[in-house]
Order: C-alpha cells, then structure tokens, then sequence
C-alpha cells in the first residue's frame, strides 16, 4: 500500500480551511475611490456564506458605525460574483475613514472587514482623518463619516400648514393686502363704577328732595301769607260795611 507523503496531507488540510473561510481582500491599504466612481470589492468565497450582507462603514475599531448598505442577500459561496462593483457615493467627509463589513445572514459576531481606505470627492480632493490614533493608542487612522445627502436638516411640512398657507396666500392675492404681523390690540369695554353710580344716583336724589322740600316751604308760606290776606280783606269789608270802621 503506497502512502501520501505528509507534505501532500498537510497541504490539503490548508487548502481546505482557506476555502472555507470568507476573507475580504480589496479594497485594501492606500485604495482611492473619487465619489461616482465604481468601487471593486473583492472577497475569498465560503461554501456557507449563502446570505451576504456588505455595509460600507466609518468609526473606530470598537465603535463601528454604518454608512450606508452596499448589498445584501448575496451567495457568498459563488465565486464568480468577485469582483464586485459598486458606485461609491458622495460622503462627509471625504477622507480615509471608510471600510467595508461583510456578515453572513444574522451572524454579526463573524463579521469580517477590509481595511480603510478613501472615498475623494468627484474631483478627487479628501481630508486627512479627524483622529490619527485608535481609542486603544493603535496608530490607525480614522473618522466618522456619513452620506452627503444625510448631512443636511429636512424640514417636513404637515398638509395641514401647506393648505393653510396656500390658502391664505391666495386671500392675500384675491384682496391684494400685505403681510403683517402687528398685533392687533383687543378693544376695552369700560365700565361704569356701581359705587359710584349709586353715589351719583343718591346725591342727586338727595338734591332732588331738598329742592322738592324747598319749594314746597316756600309754596306753603305763601298760601299762609295769602290766607292771612284774604281774611284781614273780609274782615275789612264786615267793618265798612256795618259801620263799625269809619
């Protein structure tokens, strides 16, 4: 019986761990992608990576954070589909911070990943990293990054405010009157004083009574006086008349 040589073993038992292990290969040290360009991926295949996921990512070694996802639901044990190609989008910032995740369905604790390299603008202008060295002291470059069109605020506008507004605009146009935020001041009632209109209706009954009270005094001594007089006439006129005055 003719024996393998222990080299021939060993070499097919290497062989066999190297093709069943998924390993990123490109994009790798110094690798430069100017925005809108394609980007080539490159990986080893792994029989059991049947559900690929492929994340563009920024951050530091132990706080990875995601971009943005390049693929997912890929066969990763077919082998024809490295290279692949995949337009690099426009970021912030533009600079050597950026890396590739490659995981296998849910199992994120096998993930693997390329190294760093540059997305450049379209232009092909970057930055150098915001931090040169890894929260650990390592002397690796890197940064947080994001999507360029993510990097703005997005106000959203209810339909409510857009009917409210379209429709005051065209009152305005309708009637041709100006803008204006000048508050308008509320008019005020005022309201008499009970107190004191109780006191104004007293002291004028007060006044009213004694004048009333007044003038009947003085009506009553006239009716006296002329009382007085038309009995002193009378009497007058008894006395002439009988002789008794002469």
């Amino acid at each position: 019986m003719k024996s393998f040589p222990i080299q021939v073993l060993l070499l097919a038992f290497l062989s066999e761990i190297v093709a069943g292990t998924f390993t990123p290969t490109a994009p790798g040290p110094n690798y430069t992608v100017n925005a809108g360009s394609p980007c080539v991926i490159e990986w080893v295949s792994d029989p059991s990576w049947t559900n690929l996921t492929i994340t563009l990512m920024s951050g530091n070694n132990y706080q990875m954070v995601p971009v943005t996802t390049v693929a997912s639901g890929l066969d990763g044990s077919d082998a024809s589909l490295s290279p692949y190609k995949w337009t690099a989008p426009k970021v912030t910032p533009y600079s050597a911070i950026y890396f590739f995740q490659f995981t296998n369905g849910d199992d994120t604790a096998n993930s693997t990943w390329t190294t760093r390299f540059t997305i450049a603008s379209p232009s092909g202008q970057s930055t150098p990293p915001a931090n040169s060295t890894q929260p650990n002291g390592g002397a690796i470059p890197w940064g947080v990054g994001t999507l360029a069109s993510n990097s703005g605020s997005t106000t959203t506008t209810s339909p409510s405010s857009q009917t409210s507004s379209s429709s005051s605009t065209r009152m305005r146009t309708m009637f041709k009157t100006p803008i204006t935020t000048t508050r308008v001041a509320t008019p005020t009632l005022s309201v008499p004083s009970t107190q004191t209109t109780q006191s104004t209706t007293t002291t004028s009954a007060l006044a009213f009574q004694s004048s009333a009270s007044h003038s009947g005094n003085k009506n009553s001594a006239n009716f006296l006086k002329m009382q007085a007089f038309g009995a002193w006439t009378i009497l007058a006129w008894f006395l002439v008349s009988s002789g008794l005055y002469c």
